[in-house]
């Protein structure tokens, strides 16, 4: 079976989000819905519930407060906010720790996913980006596709890193080559089934550029920054090939001041290592 077929059956046969994603999506559907009416559809979800609980307190969003009941949670967080939490809670089970081998490594993964979520959240910030709900867990999800090809093409997968590291060519092109399909494209049909948002699918699809179709959008060029200095700060051991130079581009465009990440370090890490412990990587 060709290296298309398998990607294509995987996408089919991938688990789909928990129910309770698309209930609460109905929820924030209906212009009258609350706070107390999510809160009835998340509560049902345990493992869930605890979880965003955990999250509303972490440094992450920001608030140092009692926040005791999940209504609480999606009234300080948002619905959208709390809905990506799921996403995340998700993915994270997703990727078993079977498929580790000598150069991929499940947990490495979910650290530097975690961090160019992070940095992501933060370089939103230190622009003024006022709506800030999609930030973390788009970049958290940016590599999406790789959990595919881990998942269902794990030996071939391997090819396609010596193929980087032999040939000295970045990572899509060398996916391209090899499996005839690249992480970007193929996270972007996975999002496509999961009903993901337009933002994140365009953050899946444009990560390495920072550019859809030509012009900068900023939730896209923050990821991509994100993704880069994720390399350069070390989080999770993912390196193939050199690291990409940033797209200059996107940089000027979004204006991000000279002292960025000097001005940003102590609070990402602070915030990284704090997010390692909540989803227990």
């Amino acid at each position: 079976m060709d290296t298309i077929r398998i990607i294509l059956q995987g996408i089919e046969n991938f688990p789909t989000l928990p129910t309770i994603y698309y209930k609460l999506t109905e929820v924030m559907e209906k212009p009258n819905s609350t706070a107390n009416d999510a809160a009835e559809v998340i509560t049902k979800d345990q493992s869930a519930s605890a979880k965003i609980l955990q999250a509303a307190h972490s440094s992450i969003y920001g608030f140092y407060g009692k926040i005791d009941s999940i209504s609480k949670a999606i009234f300080y967080l948002g619905f959208e906010e709390v809905r990506n939490l799921i996403v995340l809670l998700t993915l994270i089970e997703i990727l078993p720790n079977n498929k580790s081998n000598y150069f991929i490594n499940p947990v490495e993964f979910w650290k530097h996913s975690i961090g160019v979520g992070i940095i992501t959240r933060n370089l939103g910030s230190i622009i003024g980006v006022n709506k800030l709900e999609n930030y973390f867990v788009s970049g958290v999800i940016h590599d999406l596709g790789k959990i595919l090809f881990i998942n269902y093409l794990n030996n071939e997968y391997i090819k396609v890193i010596r193929y980087v590291n032999e040939n000295n060519v970045g990572l899509t092109e060398a996916e391209t080559t090899i499996l005839g399909i690249n992480h970007n494209v193929a996270g972007e049909m996975l999002a496509e089934k999961w009903k993901l948002p337009i933002s994140m699918k365009s953050v899946i699809r444009h990560h390495n550029s920072g550019l859809i179709a030509g012009e900068v959008d900023t939730l896209v060029g923050c990821v991509h920054i994100a993704n880069i200095a994720a390399q350069m700060f070390g989080f999770g051991n993912t390196t193939i090939g050199k690291v990409p130079e940033p797209n200059m581009e996107v940089w000027n465009k979004l204006n991000f001041p000279k002292n960025t990440f000097s001005s940003i370090m102590d609070k990402v890490y602070r915030e990284y290592y704090e997010s390692l412990a909540l989803f227990k990587v």
